[in-house]
């Protein structure tokens, strides 16, 4: 579409920007048409929003939208039109002044309209009058110009008051000053603090005009003048109108009027005219002028028609000016129907063309993650959104007609949902019969918001019954989230800057997770500058349509979202919406409706087939749309099943005598046309028919002649071939075969259909899973995957092959879905199962590693244990035994727990490397695991494992000591991160969830009793005894820090608002809120009347949505206050069945409360009672459900609410299945559980207990519920889950004493520990059995040091009290060990080292405070320093010289003589990048009293090569001295040994391994001349040392269970090369069969 303008007075073409736009409405909505022909639109009454006359004449209908408004009008001061204006409460509707309509928050522009001659402030502005058409409030629901403030200034300009001697001049200086003085007392708001536009209609523009000349040389206005922008002027007489002395003749001669002043001022010759004309163009040369003019004549009475204001009066031709004409006549030139009005549209663009530049440019990306900066496949991988988005979509878009569809956008309900500018109208649902053409109406729908709008206005999502991932609606959230980040780029930063914080992906997350981190705290609280609309298609076939209905109805964004749902007329869903929504409207498809575009179709596809017999046609297309009954699924099918059949008139007769008049019955008579087909077409048909009616998702034509291929091969035109032989079921869209309606599917699949025998469920997924097992077992693929370049993780590696192998994408992924649906007794299944698993399983666990989908194996395992709990709950007898004594069920089992233990475990390593699963990970496994008893066998493993007791998988992930006096009373779970809290020091310890290693402190500084996490994971929030603080947990800085004014103590926190606000309960029964920008604090609630005889608060928290308060006393109900209520409202209770009872009895003491839990979903909250009941409490209902005998002291639920976790006083843990409290899992463990809680994805479980905190990992956690169909759930989303199998009881291995302590001979034959019970023992390097125990320290005390002669006489112990015991060894003749003791001393601070002499005769002891030299055979101290700092040294024996002792520091080394320790040598430099030698002095006192002057870092570990040329020395900041290595700040140096003497009169050469430094985790040893360490990834690396060292090797890594803060620092690598790793009570003993 084309509009034209003048610019400086020149005519210019302006093109629209969206051209669809205009023609979209062209047709049907053109009411300013000039041909009489009658308008598709139906006739409204004019009460309803965006009404439309039904008048025959578009130019009656444009001139008949108003009747004032106007410069000339003789018809309004008619005596009966006054009387109805009296009626209509003019006062009311239109108030004189400045009347804000909207302000949008942080506004960049005040828009103010300004209405004309005869109008009002809001009718002007109304289509038809009528004020639920006012536009001006349509502007916060566009793109663009939604961040306006809006007003509408009225005045007195009508002509019905007969005395009224105002003019212009008075008019315009009611506007300055109304505009000076709004809201003047909240400067904030005032007008002028930000760019001002005008509209203005007819006289208006007039007022405008003078009022800027008249304010411009005004300092009481000039100011607030100078941010004024543009004028859009609308039919303004810029130079008078010729029918304005006519008008005031008229009114001076008619009763009750008079002629006006400011109507005379509106002349041609008016000076008033010329004068304000020519005082505007001397102040207006910097604003943005549009000048719009009408272009159809407005009706006068009787007939006459006249143009008003013209081309030659309506436009100022200034240089700057754009002008152009407009579609309507005086009246409508400012009065639009519709958002998709061509003229509203045209002003709107106008708008943004001269707000350009002034709205708030949007924040860049934080990060260059946005979807605008190519990185779509991460936006893909956050959302878990697979495949093309818009695939539905242009699907029904292609199989519709042009034109169809129409009937909608003429619709009152729904012009009125897309016009709405509140909440009213926001919820549409449309219900209609299968088969009546609903996706086609949602994508038509789509399309055209999409065109008529702008495509990021609209978003959508369809339904798809047979695909298990489009009926879920998680993915349908996942869906909507995605479409938005495409088009909005600084949303989908938002989103990665939520996964760059807390690591969160929706891909694995329920659909209430993904609401309440995704839309409650991003989407509605996101400006997107125009209202979003959503179309929902199909929502009976969702999974949980209860659950996505509610929670689309009752969401309250910051912006306007309205929702467009479609779906079969079930009543469970219509009655959520209309009673969620009083507003809303649901209305039906009916036959009515569709019955023109059936006709449309009906014709059109006759017409092909009969284009010259028109009789017969007309009759064919009447019989047909007489039966279709308004189905076009029926029309469409009877039309394929007559196309053969259109030879003779009689032919014509018989085919529609045959057409079955229902759906059923054409469905059967389709296939028994199938069925007598010839022998091979039909099998052909058949096995199409079950694979498009079975498959997880559609397949392609090449994916199904693959699948085809084993049966059936060379087809010429496969997809010829399937639209032939099957019986018009199938359709062929785009190269992806279908069936032709869901419908289909169902009858196709139920026993009804006649076809049991071919296409049964069970049959047809039988035939399915054994074509994708077939599929993967091939003995080429090994070979085929171990091609494929693995170094890039981001994307999927297989997408060079799979044109090649076309099924492979399709068999990796679902053939589990088909094995969990396949018959219970189908040895064909079994057989290749069996086969799959023995011997191409790992192939499989390499493919889909390496196309980046790690999510598919835990999927397949539990499809596959779905089989096995169908197996179980049917009694089926085990039909295929190849292993005797071992049952496919058990087989399978065993299966189905590796599996899912290996992603758990291994999953990470498998990402980077998958091809580690062949010789890496079965090693790893438990040796009684499936796993490891089929694939470690033999000479092809690549590493022995020995040394662990526990047979089995282990259910603890990592135990993380915190420290000797630090006693954890919190843990909390935060995106990528868990929390600790140490309530005494106030000392939050941040762990990295991945890595289980500590990240940082947050120190508060005093007592802190609460903490808090946000629902992103990035903030936290901790309340002391007299200070709040909120903290940055991706950087550990503290962001803000409050005074606790309120002498009551804190109960609960909570973020509200965006995070903008901090909520503190108090145990006064009040809540708080802090706002975090201004500190301001302001009530929220206040308990009214407290009862004085009840105790103390026990507890408090706020409900999820923040409108609630549960509050716990002791021996009292737990009470509930709606805190958006009055104060005075009396509080809900909860009261027991038994405390019932003793009511009754007159008993006024209850059971305790002791925690309250909230349910996510904020309608039900769970109650722990002192007699460890569980009390479920249904809010909506008011119904209570108890659970006794649960043995439960703490307990928490995961984020969706599904699960409860409890613990016992013993230390037993248990989770629960909701909501009937089913017990899933107990995990029988010692230790007081002092608080826990799940991990975000509810797959972990954290505890804090002593001075620990476990990492729990049960494999009956790990599911993938985002993308597989639920076996069973329940209307409101509540599903059940798997736990109705046999719970699973699980054990803690870690009774016996924890290793603390390990130290390996250099033979490779022993190696000695120390636990933290006190003992010291030695044990064997072949299977890491324990041969004798060497010492017992008391049992209250951990071993923490341990050395060990170089001969293996001497070991020496020292333990966390300071004890030290010596013992002198001997292996005698029979290989027992004797243990001979020597002597034992205590210092006064923990022992960092014990070193013996090469000649065995002296040992040192190390602490950070002093250093001492005992004499073994004497038992004296021969040598004691004391240090005032607290030093980070080390002590090694010179690699070369026995006598001498080097003591190294971060920056500096010292050589010592073991004899004579008072005579050194110093050697200090400064670690370099090069070689170059530092300058430092020799000169150094005998004794050393402090240590160096930067004592900011500790020397960890040191190794030398047996060349013994080089040091490397492993430096790590003081604060990380006892934690992983992977701390920042670490660095390792290299120092030739050359020059490190006592004669020596330099410094040796020292560098920092700067291209090392990224790699190292931990330093463990030197194997001959090569560098032995673990990466960041776990695995065992080597290079070869020189002052050039050699490329780094990497053999194999170590499981990410085995390695965390603490036992990183007991791994021990000897001379031989076999690694020792401290596993809890246990030494892994791993050796590497190919070598280093």
């Amino acid at each position: 579409m084309f509009r034209k303008f003048r610019t400086g007075g020149q005519d210019v073409i302006y093109h629209r920007r969206n051209t669809d736009r205009a023609n979209l409405r062209q047709e049907s909505e053109n009411p300013r048409a000039s041909t009489n022909e009658s308008p598709s639109l139906p006739s409204r009454s004019i009460s309803e929003p965006s009404a439309i006359l039904s008048s025959t004449d578009p130019q009656s209908r444009r001139h008949s939208a108003a009747t004032d408004d106007t410069v000339v009008e003789p018809v309004v001061p008619t005596l009966s039109h006054r009387r109805q204006r009296s009626r209509s409460k003019d006062t009311e509707d239109d108030p004189l002044g400045l009347s804000l309509i909207y302000s949008a928050p942080n506004s960049d522009v005040d828009v103010i309209f300004v209405h004309g001659l005869g109008g009002s402030s809001y009718r002007t502005w109304s289509w038809e009058r009528n004020t639920d058409n006012f536009w001006p409030a349509w502007l916060r629901h566009e793109q663009g110009l939604s961040h306006f403030r809006v007003f509408s200034f009225g005045y007195n300009a009508k002509f019905s008051d007969s005395d009224n001697p105002l003019s212009i001049l008075d008019f315009s200086k009611a506007l300055l000053v109304r505009m000076r003085t709004f809201r003047q007392g909240d400067e904030s708001l005032s007008i002028g603090l930000k760019p001002i536009i005008f509209i203005a209609h007819s006289m208006g523009g007039l007022v405008v005009k003078k009022a800027l000349i008249i304010g411009k040389n005004d300092d009481y206005y000039s100011v607030m003048l100078s941010k004024v922008h543009g004028i859009m002027f609308l039919s303004t007489p810029h130079r008078g109108s010729s029918y304005a002395h006519s008008l005031n003749t008229l009114l001076s001669v008619m009763i009750g009027t008079s002629s006006k002043v400011y109507v005379s001022e509106l002349e041609s010759s008016s000076t008033s005219i010329e004068d304000i004309g020519e005082q505007f163009r001397a102040i207006c040369s910097s604003w943005e002028l549009v000048s719009l003019y009408e272009s159809l004549p407005t009706k006068f009475s009787l007939g006459i028609k006249r143009m008003i204001v013209g081309k030659d009066s309506g436009v100022l031709n200034y240089p700057r000016e754009i002008s152009s004409p407009v579609d309507a006549d005086h009246h409508t030139v400012c009065k639009y129907h519709s958002r998709l009005d061509p003229n509203y549209l045209l002003v709107t663009d106008l708008l943004r063309q001269m707000t350009h530049g002034l709205i708030s440019e949007e924040a860049p990306p934080v990060h260059q993650d946005s979807a605008e900066h190519g990185s779509r496949d991460l936006l893909e991988n956050v959302l878990g959104i697979r495949g093309v988005i818009r695939e539905d979509l242009d699907k029904n878009l292609f199989r519709s007609l042009p034109g169809s569809c129409q009937w909608l956008h003429h619709r009152d309900s729904f012009t009125s949902w897309l016009d709405a500018t509140d909440d009213n109208h926001r919820i549409l649902c449309l219900t209609g019969l299968p088969g009546t053409g609903k996706s086609t109406l949602a994508a038509k729908t789509v399309d055209y918001i999409q065109k008529a709008l702008t495509d990021k206005s609209c978003q959508y999502h369809f339904f798809v019954d047979s695909q298990p991932m489009k009926r879920a609606s998680a993915h349908c959230l996942r869906a909507i989230a995605f479409q938005l980040a495409i088009c909005y780029p600084t949303f989908a930063d938002r989103i990665f800057q939520l996964h760059h914080d807390s690591g969160f992906t929706a891909s694995s997350q329920k659909f209430q997770v993904i609401w309440e981190t995704i839309f409650e705290n991003i989407v509605f609280k996101f400006d997107f500058g125009c209202t979003l609309h959503w179309v929902i298609d199909a929502v009976d076939e969702c999974d949980t349509p209860g659950l996505l209905v509610t929670h689309l109805t009752q969401m309250k964004p910051r912006g306007s979202i309205k929702v467009l749902f479609l779906t079969r007329p079930k009543k469970d869903i219509t009655s959520l919406i209309t009673a969620r929504l009083s507003a809303s409207r649901i209305e039906s498809v009916s036959i009515e409706n569709t019955i023109d575009d059936i006709r449309h179709y009906v014709h059109s596809m006759v017409r092909e087939i009969l284009p010259d017999d028109g009789p017969t046609r007309e009759n064919v297309i009447e019989q047909i749309i007489t039966k279709a009954q308004g189905s076009f699924l029926w029309t469409k099918l009877a039309l394929e099943s007559l196309r053969n059949n259109w030879h003779t008139a009689e032919d014509i007769k018989l085919a529609l005598n045959k057409v079955p008049d229902d759906m059923q019955s054409l469905y059967h008579s389709m296939i028994d046309n199938v069925k007598n087909q010839p022998p091979r077409l039909r099998g052909i048909a058949f096995r199409v028919l079950a694979w498009v009616s079975c498959a997880f998702r559609p397949l392609s034509i090449a994916e199904l002649a693959a699948a085809l291929k084993p049966e059936y091969d060379g087809f010429v035109s496969l997809s010829d071939t399937i639209v032939q032989v099957c019986g018009h079921f199938v359709r062929v869209d785009d190269n992806t075969i279908s069936l032709i309606h869901s419908t289909a599917r169902q009858f196709l699949l139920s026993s009804s259909s006649l076809i049991e025998e071919h296409l049964g469920t069970g049959t047809c997924h039988d035939h399915l899973a054994v074509a994708c097992l077939q599929y993967l077992c091939q003995d080429h693929w090994r070979q085929t995957l171990s091609g494929i370049y693995e170094d890039d993780v981001s994307s999927d590696r297989l997408q060079s092959i799979y044109t090649i192998y076309p099924l492979l994408q399709y068999s990796m992924n679902y053939w589990a879905f088909h094995v969990s649906n396949a018959t219970l007794d189908a040895s064909s299944v079994l057989m290749f199962l069996r086969l799959f698993c023995n011997k191409f399983l790992l192939q499989w666990i390499h493919a889909v590693s390496l196309c980046n989908a790690l999510h598919i194996i835990p999927r397949a395992a539990h499809y596959v244990k779905t089989w096995i709990r169908r197996s179980r709950n049917n009694n089926v007898t085990d039909v295929f035994l190849t292993n005797p004594g071992l049952s496919e069920r058990l087989f399978l089992e065993e299966w189905v727990t590796d599996l899912i233990r290996i992603i758990g475990k291994f999953g990470p390593n498998l990402l980077h490397k998958p091809s580690t699963i062949y010789r890496h990970i079965p090693p790893l496994c438990p040796e009684t695991s499936i796993i490891s008893r089929t694939y470690n066998q033999g000479a092809n493993s690549l590493l022995s494992v020995k040394g662990l007791s526990v047979e089995g998988w282990d259910d603890r992930l990592s135990r993380l000591p915190l420290g000797p006096d630090e006693l954890a009373s919190i843990i909390k779970c935060a995106g990528v991160y868990f929390l600790t809290l140490i309530s005494h020091s106030g000392t939050v310890i941040v762990w990295h969830m991945e890595t289980c290693s500590e990240v940082r402190r947050l120190e508060h500084q005093e007592w802190v009793t609460l903490l808090e996490t946000n629902k992103t994971g990035s903030l936290a929030a901790t309340a002391g005894r007299f200070t709040f603080r909120v903290w940055d947990l991706s950087t550990g800085h503290q962001l803000y820090s409050f005074a606790k004014n309120n002498p009551a103590r804190a109960m609960c926190l909570a973020f509200l608002n965006s995070d903008a606000e901090l909520a503190v309960g108090y145990d006064d029964c009040s809540v708080f809120s802090i706002d975090l920008l201004g500190s301001k604090e302001r009530l929220l609630f206040v308990e009214e009347n407290p009862d004085p005889h009840r105790s103390c608060t026990r507890f408090m928290s706020l409900s999820p949505d923040q409108t609630k308060v549960a509050v716990g006393f002791r021996g009292r109900p737990v009470v509930i206050w709606n805190m958006s209520l009055s104060n005075k409202s009396e509080p809900r209770r909860c009261i027991r069945m038994a405390d019932k009872d003793l009511l009754e009895g007159g008993e006024d003491v209850f059971n305790s409360p002791e925690i309250i839990r909230w349910h996510p979903n904020g309608s039900s909250l769970l109650i722990l009672y002192q007699d460890a009941t569980i009390v479920m409490w249904d809010l909506v209902e008011d119904e209570q459900f108890e659970f006794g005998d649960t043995e439960a002291r703490e307990m928490v639920l995961n984020n969706d609410g599904t699960l409860l976790l409890t613990s016992s006083n013993g230390g037993s843990i248990s989770v629960w299945a909701l909501p009937k409290l089913i017990l899933i899992y107990h995990l029988h463990s010692d230790g007081f559980v002092k608080d826990l809680t799940f991990s975000p994805d509810g797959q972990q479980i954290y505890d804090v207990r002593g001075s620990g905190c476990s990492v729990w990992a049960p494999d009956v956690l790990v599911r993938d519920d985002g993308d597989r169909e639920e076996t069973s759930s329940s209307f409101d989303g509540s599903s059940v889950s798997e736990a109705l199998s046999d719970p699973v009881y699980a054990q803690d291995h870690s009774s016996q004493g924890r290793i603390t302590a390990l130290v390996a001979d250099d033979e490779d034959e022993y190696f000695c520990c120390g636990r933290d019970d006190g003992s010291v023992s030695i044990h064997n390097v072949i299977d890491g059995k324990r041969v004798r125990k060497v010492s017992n320290h008391s049992t209250t005390v951990d071993i923490i040091c341990i050395g060990w002669s170089l001969s293996r006489r001497y070991l020496a112990s020292a333990d966390d009290s300071g004890k030290i015991i010596l013992k002198r060894l001997r292996i005698k003749e029979d290989g027992k060990w004797a243990v001979f003791p020597m002597f034992e001393l205590r210092v006064d601070d923990a022992v960092v080292q014990l070193l013996f002499n090469p000649g065995e005769t002296l040992v040192l002891i190390s602490t950070n405070s002093s250093d001492r030299i005992w004499d073994i055979k004497s038992k004296k101290e021969v040598y004691k320093k004391i240090w005032k700092s607290a030093p980070g040294r080390k002590w090694l024996n010179h690699p070369e010289n026995p006598t001498w002792l080097i003591q190294l520091w971060p920056n500096q080394q010292v050589i010592f003589e073991w004899a004579n320790p008072g005579r050194i040598a110093q050697h200090a430099s400064h670690s370099g990048s090069g070689g170059d030698k530092p300058d430092v002095s020799d000169a150094v006192p005998s004794i050393v009293l402090t240590g160096p002057t930067d004592d900011q870092e500790t020397v960890a570990t040191v190794v030398y090569p047996s060349s013994h040329h080089y040091l490397v020395v492993e430096s790590l900041p003081r604060k990380h001295s006892s934690k992983s290595r992977s701390a920042r700040g670490a660095r390792w140096d290299l120092i030739s040994l050359k020059n490190l003497t006592p004669a020596s009169d330099g410094s040796p050469k020292r560098k920092t391994l700067l291209h090392l430094a990224p790699e190292i985790q931990h330093l463990l040893s030197c194997y001959h001349d090569r560098l032995v360490f673990l990466d960041h990834m776990n695995w065992l690396c080597t290079c070869i040392i020189g002052w050039e060292t050699g490329p780094i090797k990497r053999h194999f890594f170590l499981p990410r269970d085995w390695i965390n803060a603490s036992t990183v620092s007991l791994l021990a690598f000897n001379k031989k090369g076999t690694l020792l790793c401290a596993r809890e009570g246990d030494v892994a003993i791993v050796r590497y069969t190919r070598g280093f």
